[in-house]
């Protein structure tokens, strides 16, 4: 399995980029955004997803773990293959892709790129259980504050920075729904759910 490539880019492709890696050639196949932020020449840094199929196999980049992560949970929805999961990745930001499953939003995820209400459905179905460990694995490689005064809403801040949002923005939501009683993973659910119902009240969600 290759975890991730660190090369050099030797060719842009349409949804692909060639890395040479030590003189080796990998192909990664890419979202639009990933692509627009890579340049020749550059030294580029991707997690990889390595797909395996019955006629070949074929290798995904991800500027984040949190992408890897969400695409692996949209490949294995039926329905939703490698291509598809690229494109909704590209439309919008983990984070409000997140958002809009835990919220159970179908009208909203159905405007992604290639997503009927049928399939926004069972998006929601299969995948609103499993989504809290994108926020918690990013809290990971953050520094946690010494003596918080409540540390599940400072967990929950620095998951939705890690996710993309702004910390005003952040703290804002989390301010909004936060509890002292609550979890990190309660607290950080009813924050991305304001997060999306302010932003969908603004703009689509394919949008951003």
């Amino acid at each position: 399995m290759i975890a991730f490539l660190r090369g050099r880019v030797a060719f842009l492709g349409p949804g692909y980029v060639d890395l040479d890696v030590r003189d080796v050639g990998y192909r990664v196949y890419v979202c639009e955004r990933t692509l627009a932020a890579l340049g020749l020449g550059d030294t580029a840094f991707l997690y990889t997803h390595h797909h395996v199929r019955e006629d070949g196999w074929a290798l995904y980049g991800f500027e984040t773990s949190e992408e890897r992560s969400l695409f692996e949970r949209l490949v294995a929805v039926s329905g939703i293959g490698p291509k598809l999961a690229l494109q909704i990745l590209g439309s919008a930001g983990v984070g409000e892709i997140v958002a809009a499953i835990v919220s159970e939003d179908v009208d909203g995820l159905s405007r992604l790129p290639g997503i009927g209400r049928k399939l926004a459905s069972r998006l929601v179905v299969e995948l609103r259980e499993k989504l809290d460990d994108l926020a918690s694995s990013a809290l990971m490689s953050l520094p946690r504050p010494r003596s918080p005064e409540n540390p599940a809403a400072e967990d929950a801040v620095s998951a939705l920075v890690a996710l993309g949002y702004r910390p005003r923005e952040a703290e804002e939501a989390v301010s909004a729904v936060g509890k002292g009683h609550q979890s990190v993973e309660e607290t950080l659910k009813a924050a991305l759910t304001y997060l999306y119902a302010r932003d969908a009240r603004t703009e689509p969600l394919s949008q951003s």
